[in-house]
């Protein structure tokens, strides 16, 4: 083997003591005196393994007090270098070494760092490109389209959004239909509406279509009303069978108010009862009933009067023909006595005329009333002015809607028969006249036509 160099222990010795020479410091400055010398008597082999201070130094010293503050301190930092110099050269080294590893270390843990940090930045970077490019080229980004429809509603009626659009479609989930401002379905006018739809990515467009409204014009309509007979001490059944409803066709049964404060159901007697009815618009419709409270059964008074009609009247028969046969049984089946009348109500009158099989005009008139509303023909009462020579009381008739009548079943001298069971003014008139004539000063259809509608002339 060919060693190229090698370096003895003597070399090392004399490298070690050329350091110390050249690491002495310049004591030039300092009296010689104040220095305290330590001179080994040799250099020891090994220094590691045997102290400097092993021999015996000559030793100076003078007292310190002499020495300036600046040359105590020098001195000072002397001894001190000294002392370094014959320490283990090794240690230094050794400290060297592992500095520069560590060194050596943490550059490399910089460097790994740093790749780390490195790749981070990158894949962040590629997933907002990726993000970018996904939204860019897959995510929708076109609003819905739709086809706007007018909608024509009576007025106050509720609408939705939905109402104003029709095929809609999106590539997208579809997440609200809404109005841009919503209209008023009390308005007396029609309105544009603005419908916005919006998908589940924020996309939106508006669509523009009109609302029409329609507007009552009449006011509502109460069906259903007519004199409530009672007996005395039942209740009462205001709204049985009453409806309402608004000029739009729209029920407004529920809405009705009644008023039955006046009537006493546990007296005899013809009370007064107000319906009231307002529509949406505030048109209102008000209606004034009659409510008899009598002493009779009524119900009994009804069964017997609809056995009597099942047995005259046919489902083929018109209303006017209903009349005619009512007229030709009660005035043929009931016979004319003049003591028998004058009961508290038309149903005691009617009982009577029944039971009976006879009275005066009054139970010819509350029979045939009965007869004519079980029917379901419209009729009313009408009676002869106050303060006449007689009294009389008949019927004012409109079947079929053919304009309001005279009829009165209550048999007379004259024989007229089933001329009286539907007649105009002017015949009343001509009858009054013969009559008069045939019994001197009494008049008979006499009345005011300020308290009834208009009859046929």
């Amino acid at each position: 083997m060919k060693i190229i160099s090698s370096r003895s222990s003597k070399d090392k010795e004399k490298n070690l003591v050329k350091k110390t020479i050249r690491n002495r410091h310049d004591l030039s400055g300092v009296p010689q005196k104040h220095v305290q010398h330590t001179v080994p008597s040799e250099v020891p082999a090994n220094p590691v393994q045997q102290p400097l201070n092993s021999s015996q130094p000559q030793s100076f010293s003078y007292p310190k007090t002499e020495l300036t503050p600046s040359q105590q301190a020098a001195l000072q930092n002397v001894l001190y270098k000294k002392e370094q110099v014959y320490e283990n050269p090794g240690q230094k080294n050794s400290r060297d070494i592992h500095a520069y590893s560590d060194r050596k270390l943490n550059k490399r843990r910089s460097r790994g760092k740093s790749i780390v940090s490195t790749i981070l930045v990158l894949m962040v970077l590629a997933a907002v490109l990726f993000a970018g490019w996904y939204y860019m080229t897959m995510v929708d980004r076109d609003p819905p389209t739709a086809d706007p429809v007018d909608v024509t509603i009576l007025i106050g009626e509720s609408v939705k959004p939905e109402d104003f659009v029709e095929n809609v479609e999106d590539e997208s989930e579809i997440v609200s239909i809404e109005f841009v401002e919503k209209p008023n379905v009390l308005a007396h006018t029609n309105q544009a509406v603005q419908v916005k739809i919006t998908d589940e990515h924020g996309n939106s467009a508006i669509f523009e279509s009109t609302l029409i409204i329609r507007i009552n014009t009449s006011p509502p309509v109460i069906e259903g009303i007519g004199t409530i007979v009672t007996r005395v001490g039942n209740p009462i059944l205001y709204r049985q069978g009453i409806t309402a409803r608004d000029d739009l066709g729209r029920d407004l049964t529920q809405e009705i108010n009644i008023n039955s404060s006046n009537v006493n159901h546990n007296a005899v007697g013809e009370y007064q009862v107000t319906y009231q009815v307002k529509d949406i618009t505030g048109l209102e419709t008000i209606i004034t009933e009659t409510v008899k409270v009598v002493n009779v059964d009524v119900d009994y008074v009804h069964e017997q009067i609809d056995g009597l009609l099942a047995e005259i009247l046919t489902d083929d028969m018109t209303q006017l023909q209903k009349v005619r046969a009512i007229h030709y049984w009660v005035t043929n089946n009931i016979v004319y006595a003049q003591t028998i009348g004058g009961g508290e109500t038309v149903y005691d009158d009617a009982y009577r005329a029944l039971r009976d099989r006879g009275g005066n005009c009054f139970n010819y008139y509350a029979i045939g009333e009965v007869m004519l509303t079980r029917s379901g023909i419209e009729n009313m009462p009408i009676e002869r002015i106050a303060g006449t020579p007689t009294r009389h009381r008949w019927s004012l008739v409109n079947p079929d809607n053919l304009g309001w009548h005279h009829f009165d079943a209550t048999r007379t001298r004259l024989q007229l028969g089933s001329a009286t069971a539907f007649f105009t003014d002017s015949q009343a008139k001509e009858f009054t006249r013969r009559f008069v004539d045939f019994n001197g000063t009494q008049d008979y259809f006499t009345y005011d036509p300020w308290l009834y509608p208009d009859i046929v002339p």
